[in-house]
């Protein structure tokens, strides 16, 4: 059920804490989280993937490998649990944030199409990440009763279709996570508590870790070298999210062709600059435009991983 080790084992990995020296005064809303610095992103150029030769930055997102990134560059993680997911075939690679766990953590999850998913031959031991009334937190959930975590990528319709057809997802005990206010960039007809994919696939980590990983359980089914408190093991899990966050901040902020940003967002989304924080910069120095920061961005969709509480 649980990997050899935890957290991040990359062997380039800036020491954690040490945030973009240029973010020091800028409030980010990722100021919460002990995230790697992106400044490695703002080097790398477009370059044709070797396996498929897409023109691509950063990682292509058809062969789910890195592309042009230089050795140990970026973060990988290691995981307490094996995920999958599910991505209807419909939602569009280049929105979809659920790739990111895949870029970061290659070795724990795995990506599949809805109608190529594997044929789980013990449904009972799966956990599906969802949110309805039957789903249990994890504190509800014998830790032993369960072996991997499914994760489902597409739009709230592509979900809803997903979800109520025969499909084995129909079968998997549903596990749900605690509240949290989402920091996704796109609008959405949704409330500020429906996540994207990758922020459902952190917390999710972050709680498997504090309910089960923080003490010593009675059952011995985990190495006990891996208990103790959460140290931040999977923010990390964020780090291209947190940089196409800040991207498409700094790119609405410093427009200049007197356009503010669309009022489909909600109220004061953007994070403007006061008359004291002229020197203010997020750290992220592309000279993208909006338009093209937000082409270079498009990595979501409204997904269906609205999290809610037990009953």
């Amino acid at each position: 059920m649980t990997s050899d080790s935890e957290g991040s084992n990359n062997t380039h990995h800036d020491s954690k804490g040490s945030k973009d020296s240029s973010n020091k005064r800028y409030k980010s809303p990722f100021s919460q989280f002990d995230i790697t610095s992106t400044n490695v992103l703002e080097t790398i150029e477009k370059k044709h993937c070797p396996k498929c030769n897409k023109n691509v930055r950063y990682f292509c997102n058809k062969c789910l490998h890195l592309v042009n990134c230089p050795e140990g560059s970026v973060p990988q993680l290691k995981l307490p649990i094996k995920i999958d997911i599910i991505k209807h075939e419909g939602e569009r690679d280049g929105k979809s944030t659920a790739l990111h766990a895949k870029i970061l953590a290659p070795d724990d999850v795995d990506v599949y199409g809805w109608k190529s998913m594997p044929e789980y031959e013990n449904v009972d031991r799966l956990l599906l990440l969802f949110p309805c009334p039957e789903a249990k937190r994890l504190c509800e959930i014998d830790p032993a009763s369960f072996d991997k975590l499914v994760v489902i990528d597409g739009t709230w319709d592509q979900v809803k279709m997903m979800t109520k057809s025969s499909s084995p997802l129909v079968r998997m005990k549903r596990v749900t996570i605690a509240p949290h206010e989402t920091l996704f960039w796109r609008h959405q007809r949704k409330t500020d508590d429906h996540l994207a994919t990758i922020e459902a696939i952190y917390y999710f980590l972050r709680e498997y870790h504090e309910t089960y990983l923080s003490t010593l359980p009675e059952p011995e089914w985990i190495d006990s070298r891996k208990l103790g408190p959460y140290t931040n093991q999977y923010d990390d899990m964020l780090w291209f999210y947190k940089y196409f966050y800040e991207l498409i901040q700094k790119s609405y902020r410093e427009r200049t062709d007197g356009q503010g940003f669309t009022l489909r967002h909600k109220k004061e989304y953007i994070r403007h600059h006061t008359k004291d924080d002229d020197q203010i910069t997020t750290g992220v120095t592309s000279t993208l435009s909006p338009s093209t920061a937000a082409a270079a961005t498009s990595t979501t969709s409204e997904e269906a991983t609205r999290p809610e509480t037990s009953p």
